[in-house]
């Protein structure tokens, strides 16, 4: 026969139950991608999800130096025509022109309180480059241009129509095969693209813009270390979920990614302190990020119960003043994670928010129950 244990969150942490709206500073938050779910549904969809608050689009995967007419390049999956922009001189280029679900959804989300960044890079193709710094600059006015608040001087592509977007997140993955001489192209021109960003934000009173990253857990990330320390981001949601050694798996199983050797961790605390005391933004909010369903990584047994992620998040509200929440890959894997009618992105923000659990192991069948104190509200999510 199995056991149980009842235990409440921290008073501290009990909130009140309605989902809170977005805080850049609050500890709360809940980032979702959205953009390459298999047989998606629209971002709206996902958008009226209450217990979501930051939506990154993925992904702007080609970059002007290598694609298309010196053009980047787009992908949202199964949100877009296959419609692209002609350059000036003619040629075809990458980028997506008729998107219309997007340019429909975006200000819908918007209006409900959301968070929508455009994701740049992403984990194929993998063969992207910022050449040097006059690249970067020219990359960041571009996006700019073409996806920032509409500008009578930019004459350019605006494949979101009017619409803007709220920031831009950086999920650098570039492994060029065969590796260059020149190991710089894996970090080359990120920090001065995002300095350049800044700079255009800083143009636009009226409106606040966002800059998140999502490096990898080893750190340093040889991706976006350089980013962090050299330019100023808000946001870091790092991929607790592709490394085994430093995995948030590797939190409860430190033979995880030994292969023999020491005993393995998250490498939370680790990234903590490189934010508060290397980053730029030593205020930079850090995320825990998660798949969020077995199928959203390459190894199921990354995946992490409800209960586990609570133990965690518990232990981190309390202990690291830069924890931010919980960042999810993706929407769609997710919507497909029912608990009891309720997706897994819904579960996540109630640990978040500190909602009491009870945690029933009956034998080797694990049930999940979350007793919200938002009963009121009909959230009796269960596993």
């Amino acid at each position: 026969m199995g056991f149980f244990v009842i235990r409440a969150a921290s008073a501290a942490f009990v909130l009140a139950c309605l989902s809170t709206a977005f805080s850049p500073s609050t500890q709360t938050n809940l980032a979702v991608y959205w953009g390459q779910g298999s047989g998606q549904q629209r971002l709206s969809h996902f958008c009226e999800n209450t217990a979501i608050d930051i939506i990154p689009i993925a992904f702007l995967d080609i970059f002007p130096d290598q694609g298309a007419g010196g053009y980047p390049g787009t992908n949202f999956g199964n949100q877009c025509e296959d419609d692209y922009y002609t350059t000036p001189d003619g040629t075809k280029s990458q980028l997506l022109s008729n998107c219309q679900n997007i340019v429909q959804d975006i200000p819908y989300c918007q209006s409900l309180g959301k968070k929508i960044f455009l994701s740049i890079g992403g984990g194929y193709p993998i063969n992207y480059e910022i050449k040097n710094d006059a690249s970067a600059v020219a990359f960041a006015n571009f996006v700019w241009g073409a996806f920032g608040p509409k500008k009578h001087a930019w004459t350019g592509p605006r494949p979101f129509g009017d619409i803007d977007v709220d920031g831009f997140d950086f999920d650098i993955e570039s492994l060029i095969t065969p590796a260059p001489a020149d190991p710089s192209y894996q970090y080359r021109g990120y920090a001065t693209m995002i300095t350049r960003l800044r700079e255009l934000y800083a143009t636009e009173l009226g409106k606040t813009y966002y800059i998140s990253g999502a490096p990898q857990c080893q750190l340093p990330d040889v991706h976006l270390a350089d980013a962090i320390q050299n330019a100023w981001f808000d946001f870091i949601f790092i991929q607790f979920y592709n490394t085994p050694q430093c995995s948030a798996r590797a939190h409860f199983d430190h033979t995880y990614g030994s292969y023999g050797g020491p005993p393995t961790d998250i490498s939370f605390a680790q990234w903590s302190q490189f934010v508060q005391t290397k980053s730029l933004n030593r205020d930079a909010k850090v995320y825990l990020g998660l798949p969020a369903s077995p199928s959203a990584t390459y190894d199921g047994y990354m995946y992490m119960k409800p209960a586990e992620v609570d133990s965690m998040v518990q232990n981190y509200q309390a202990t690291y003043g830069n924890f931010g929440g919980i960042m999810l890959w993706e929407a769609t894997h997710s919507d497909d994670n029912q608990i009891c009618g309720s997706s897994y992105a819904n579960i996540m923000k109630d640990h978040n928010v500190g909602n009491y659990i009870i945690d029933f192991f009956i034998s080797d069948l694990f049930v999940f129950i979350c007793c919200s104190v938002c009963a009121s509200k009909g959230r009796w999510p269960m596993r």
